[in-house]
């Protein structure tokens, strides 16, 4: 997984110019000025505008404009559903884990053993 501030990495004012920018084409696709949108979301103009600028928002006010858009089940693809990864046999154990635990050293290739057997 790459770190945060990777170069491999698109810097975060990138992306979040990207989705406004798409924001902003979506709105315009289904014939709605900026203070339309804006009333059916529930938020200001100026709000729509900064985000479809990309220059911050909040989670809420994008929801609302996916919500006013008619695209709020779209919301929950961002994030990958965590419980069901064919490459993490804990995934499939039909319990949601609650807290993170990094597994010790000796875990990742040693077998454990009582060591008392004979040489």
């Amino acid at each position: 997984m790459p770190h945060y501030d990777s170069p491999d990495l698109r810097p975060l004012s990138v992306l979040v110019s990207d989705l406004g920018k798409q924001i902003e084409a979506y709105r315009i696709s289904r014939n709605l000025k900026q203070a339309e949108l804006a009333e059916m979301a529930g938020i200001s103009r100026s709000t729509l505008a900064r985000l479809e600028a990309g220059n911050g928002g909040t989670i809420d006010s994008l929801a609302r404009i996916m919500r006013a858009l008619e695209i709020e089940d779209r919301l929950l693809d961002v994030m990958p559903d965590s419980k069901l990864s064919p490459l993490d046999p804990r995934s499939d154990t039909g319990k949601a884990r609650q807290r993170v635990r990094k597994s010790s050293e000796g875990e990742a290739g040693e077998e454990w053993s009582w060591g008392d057997e004979a040489p």
